[in-house]
């Protein structure tokens, strides 16, 4: 009996951990895999599919990707009515009869942890534990299986030829399962155990991505720090031996302590990524949602690693979660926003199947879209307007802030506002307001499009020094105070004296003057802005090949 496992990916660039998880548990040569993403056409995925004549076919099911699953699905039934379909996933593992019910297409279910399931049911069918399946009309639920207690046992699913197919792509690794906490968001909190993978063996394996310089893996642990002691002998061995690869974790900011931040100290810059959820700053709503975290806790830890250096944080927070109305969660945003993340995440409560969020919908008064991804329209602390409203600023934070290219440009704006939270409000309202919403708006215009929200002069060209230093080779904006000069064609050869070369630009010492000005982009500004910002022209060299900024305090006339 052929089996394929059929995973549908988010975005092109992710990979999926769980059908490599279950081929290699399953150790048959009867299981293929096949990645596909929720940006196909549905008839393209039927097609590869059908194509492949396969006796069973299995939907790694989640909240992103199960309305295409059940469509591709059920397509399938209707033309290879032989085949057996068979879901799993955290998404169909807790209503499993309800969808059984409402979809006749599918035979049977997996429920939970999958691994020794799918291997179960490849000797014995329906008869294994943990599935949910059809008889004679009939939906019968077979009892729930064990977790897996040695997740160890579980082979490694990466092999050589996988990770060169998959270059450039995220690469997803589980050194950890379960969580310590009972977040009532989370579906982790349905599990009550936390495992580990030997040492030894993840060791080897995070060293497998090393030798293969895979660009990112992120780890899918709940917690990566349960352990300190664990985490802290995995970060040293990282530091000691990794080069090229970028490491993302999802840690407690009130488990890290003194000695994880000496790590930090000696990482090298991009090795690590933390992503650190909030969710909130009220206490109340923390209570609520079964948290015990402490934010003044949250500001030290972040505070420690960031002036650890190299370390990017990630920190996040959760719309619409009880006892958060709009206010509170302006309060949320400037608390988490004023220890200035790498990134601040703005999500919207998912009401996911299985969690206890969810059970308690009526007593929060909830109120969320039907399908998948169960995202919060309403509830009794928050309005839908002010749910849009999030939506925009959200929306406009992430291009501005998020980004990363608007860095001088966020800086300037902020100071102007005792609150960071109401200058994007402020922001997506006037976003909003001139209808830049209704069409897509490409990096370039995002620039223009801010300075008509702010039109100071010296502004203008903090925004100028922005737009040239994240955008290579590009042409002077229309926007700008200081149009593009001819003459300051003539003038950088003034500038790019053998002294002037040997100081500030000693790479191109030994490089002809007219190649050196290939690699160099020269600016006139009204104010000096990598100075002291007083009104007073100057040139600016953007240096592309070594990606820097040269000032140059000449007389120009005004």
């Amino acid at each position: 009996m052929k089996a394929l496992l059929v995973a549908v990916n988010a975005k092109y660039i992710h990979t999926s951990l769980s059908v490599r998880t279950l081929k290699a548990y399953a150790n048959s040569d009867n299981v293929e895999m096949a990645e596909y993403t929720i940006n196909e056409r549905v008839e393209d995925i039927l097609r590869s599919i059908f194509l492949k004549k396969t006796d069973v076919v299995l939907f790694s099911c989640y909240i992103w990707n199960v309305e295409v699953c059940l469509d591709v699905a059920d397509m399938l039934k209707k033309v290879s009515p032989e085949t057996k379909i068979i879901f799993g996933g955290p998404e169909v593992s807790f209503d499993d009869t309800e969808y059984m019910q409402k979809y006749d297409f599918i035979d049977a279910i997996m429920r939970g942890e999958g691994e020794a399931t799918f291997k179960e049911w490849l000797e014995i069918g329906e008869m294994a534990d943990g599935i949910t399946y059809r008889e004679n009309g009939e939906i019968i639920r077979n009892k729930d299986r064990e977790l897996i207690h040695d997740i160890t046992s579980i082979p490694f699913p990466y092999t050589d030829e996988d990770i060169e197919k998959n270059s450039g792509k995220l690469i997803y690794y589980e050194s950890s399962r379960g969580c310590p906490f009972r977040c009532s968001y989370c579906l982790s909190s349905t599990t009550h155990s936390v495992r580990f993978r030997d040492m030894d063996v993840v060791k080897e394996e995070l060293m497998f991505f090393v030798r293969h310089n895979v660009r990112i893996v992120k780890f899918v642990d709940r917690t990566f720090n349960a352990d300190r002691k664990r985490t802290c002998e995995l970060v040293k061995f990282l530091i000691d031996n990794a080069k090229n690869t970028t490491f993302h974790f999802e840690v407690a900011a009130d488990l890290i302590n003194d000695e994880l931040v000496e790590l930090f100290k000696t990482a090298p810059e991009g090795l690590f990524q933390l992503e650190i959820g909030v969710q909130s700053t009220n206490d109340k709503t923390i209570k609520a949602i079964d948290r015990k975290t402490d934010f003044e806790m949250i500001k030290r830890a972040v505070k420690l690693v960031q002036k650890a250096g190299g370390v990017h944080m990630h920190l996040d927070l959760i719309v619409g979660l009880p006892f958060e109305d709009f206010n509170s969660f302006g309060k949320s945003f400037d608390d988490v926003f004023n220890l200035r993340p790498d990134v601040l995440q703005l999500g919207f409560l998912k009401l996911l199947r299985g969690t206890k969020i969810r059970s308690e919908e009526e007593k929060y008064g909830y109120r969320y879209n039907s399908k998948p991804p169960y995202e919060v329209l309403k509830n009794d602390f928050i309005s839908y307007e002010d749910v849009l409203l999030l939506k925009g600023i959200e929306e406009v934070f992430e291009r501005y802030y998020n980004s990363g290219v608007f860095k001088g440009a966020m800086e300037y704006l902020l100071e102007k506002y005792n609150s960071p939270f109401e200058m994007f409000k402020k922001l997506w309202l006037f976003y909003d307001g001139n209808g830049y919403n209704k069409v897509g708006q490409s990096r370039n215009s995002l620039y223009e499009i801010l300075s008509h929200f702010c039109d100071d002069e010296l502004f203008c060209d903090i925004l100028k020094l922005d737009y040239f230093t994240y955008n290579k080779g590009v042409n002077s904006p229309k926007w700008s105070l200081t149009k593009y000069d001819r003459s300051i064609l003539k003038t950088r050869f003034d500038i790019l004296t053998d002294e002037f070369i040997a100081e500030n630009l000693s790479e191109y010492a030994d490089i002809p003057t007219k190649e050196t000005v290939k690699y160099l982009q020269f600016e006139t500004f009204e104010y000096d802005v990598l100075s002291d910002c007083e009104k007073r022209r100057n040139i600016i060299i953007f240096d592309n090949k070594y990606n820097r900024r040269i000032r140059v305090c000449k007389d120009l006339k005004q």
